[in-house]
């Protein structure tokens, strides 16, 4: 049975090899529901673990762009001993949706429960009337 066991590995390294996931991989990133309505698209963004101020929405030249921060702890020791091994993620995650010409203030989100809720409205298309070629 020894050796089965690799001996640069820790024992703690092989035993938590059954639950390693990679941190906010594309399957579980942000997951997105789109809801449509007669005047407004509402986005319900998940975001498990955030707060509402690690949240930022901005629009660049027609993309709508949602970033969550998660800023790292240094707090290694507590009073009961120190860690071994910490499962969570710190750092950023973004994701971007095509919105076309719309302006943040025409924009209304808010922030409960780890879900990001964004309305943007729905663009005003325009119905030509019935033109007439003038011929000459």
């Amino acid at each position: 049975m020894l050796s089965l066991l690799k001996k640069d590995r820790d024992f703690f390294d092989s035993l938590f090899d059954e639950f390693r996931v990679a941190p906010f991989g594309n399957d579980v990133s942000m997951r997105t529901d789109i809801k449509e309505s007669e005047h407004v698209y509402e986005l319900a963004i998940e975001m498990p673990g955030f707060d509402k101020a690690d949240v930022k929405v901005s629009l660049d030249n027609g993309y709508l762009l949602v970033e969550a921060e998660r800023k790292h702890e240094s707090n290694e020791d507590d009073s009961k001993g120190k860690f071994i091994r910490r499962e969570r993620y710190y750092g950023v995650m973004r994701r971007s949706f095509y919105v076309g010409d719309i302006h943040m203030d025409e924009l209304k989100g808010s922030f409960d429960k780890g879900v990001l809720r964004i309305q943007i409205p729905k663009e005003a298309k325009k119905v030509e009337t019935k033109k007439y070629l003038q011929l000459e």
